[in-house]
């Protein structure tokens, strides 16, 4: 069984992606979901997978005693058969076990079983590059004392796009983006509005939903494609079929900051990522956000005093977002608040139809999701 990492709260859409493009067998699990996959649709789901944080691959597995078991366990292991001698690797440890439970040590002796086998077999070994390595061995070991050991497909974290050219204060993490707009239900296909946009981050992540233009066209970095079996040709022919999916009248997408400089940035994103004419930006207050007539999507991720001002600032604009809504937002518009701020529900206004628990980094969060239908339905004057 494959695995695939995402952020908690995003199993579920995980696995509806995973299932879209081939994988089969699928079961969620925390942060995570694993799945079966044909080489062709391993190669889909890498490509196309907006909350996917990881692709990882499982070579072996066993129990262990100690960290010396350990070392005898990776010796076991035919590493020549994953990556070459040329190739730089290095060790990410996750340990649940209550005596081994020192990462860097474990690291250490899977380090030492795997250049062994290779100082073995040719009297020579790869060498280690923490920062930037070809080739990223993962050691799982649980409270039982089970080590899983795998490679990582991605080579890299995948929420890194790679079109983060500026930031503006607390950036929303990429795949957390993705996984708000695929939560939310909005199809790509209706008007999106992100009013305290920041830099930019779900603005982007709607213009690639919304161009159907898949997360591994933006940023082709795989770690995989480094490994001796990857198939290029293969590879080759899904990229292909990503390209000829990508739709390039896309323009409905539009959103706004107060900060002059939150607006640059995402200026910067927006062409870093070639999506400057999908995307429609501009310095304005929130209660001067333009709406267009719906149906449509406004989704955004307000401060709410944990990592930018206070919490009694932040709360200040929530009344202009109530008249904003009020007086613009017509049409059949849902709205989707991400906040991490208990209290915002209690003093906004509106029925939510769903509240979705999440996380924002370390902190709780939640989705929030309404529907706006007409001023006498909703937020009183």
């Amino acid at each position: 069984m494959k695995f695939a990492k995402t952020l908690a709260g995003l199993e579920a859409v995980l696995a509806d992606e995973l299932r879209t493009w081939g994988a089969t067998h699928i079961r969620q699990t925390v942060r995570g979901v694993e799945f079966e996959a044909t080489d062709e649709a391993f190669y889909a789901c890498m490509m196309n997978c907006r909350t996917a944080l990881r692709f990882l691959v499982p070579i072996a597995e066993a129990y262990v005693e100690n960290e010396a078991a350990l070392y005898e366990f990776v010796k076991t292991v035919p590493w020549w058969e994953h990556f070459r001698r040329n190739n730089t690797f290095a060790i990410d440890t996750l340990t649940l076990h209550d005596a081994m439970n020192h990462g860097i040590f474990l690291s250490q002796k899977t380090k030492d079983g795997l250049v062994d086998v290779f100082r073995d077999k040719f009297g020579e070994r790869p060498s280690v590059d923490a920062k930037n390595p070809d080739v990223l061995v993962h050691l799982y070991l649980n409270r039982e004392g089970k080590a899983h050991l795998y490679l990582d497909a991605s080579g890299r974290s995948l929420n890194q796009r790679g079109y983060r050219d500026a930031d503006w204060k607390a950036p929303l993490n990429e795949v957390l983006a993705a996984g708000l707009i695929l939560l939310s239900g909005w199809d790509g296909d209706t008007p999106f509005v992100d009013p305290m946009c920041g830099s930019g981050t779900l603005l982007l992540e709607a213009a690639l939903i919304a161009k159907r233009k898949a997360p591994g066209l933006v940023n082709e970095e795989f770690g995989i494609r480094k490994w001796p079996t990857f198939r290029s040709s293969l590879w080759s022919g899904v990229r292909m079929e990503a390209l000829n999916r990508v739709r390039r009248d896309v323009d409905w997408i539009w959103g706004s900051d107060i900060a002059p400089e939150a607006v640059a940035a995402t200026k910067r994103n927006l062409r870093k990522a070639n999506l400057t004419r999908n995307v429609n930006i501009r310095v304005a207050s929130v209660e001067e956000t333009w709406i267009p007539p719906g149906p449509g999507l406004i989704l955004t991720n307000p401060p709410y005093g944990e990592r930018i001002g206070t919490k009694e600032s932040v709360r200040d604009l929530i009344p202009l977002f109530q008249q904003m809504l009020k007086t613009k937002a017509r049409g059949g518009y849902k709205v989707g608040v991400f906040t991490g701020d208990p209290g915002f529900k209690r003093v906004f206004g509106l029925k939510e139809d769903r509240i979705i628990p999440l996380k924002n980094g370390p902190l709780d969060a939640e989705l929030l999701l309404y529907t706006v239908y007409d001023r006498r339905r909703t937020l009183s004057d």
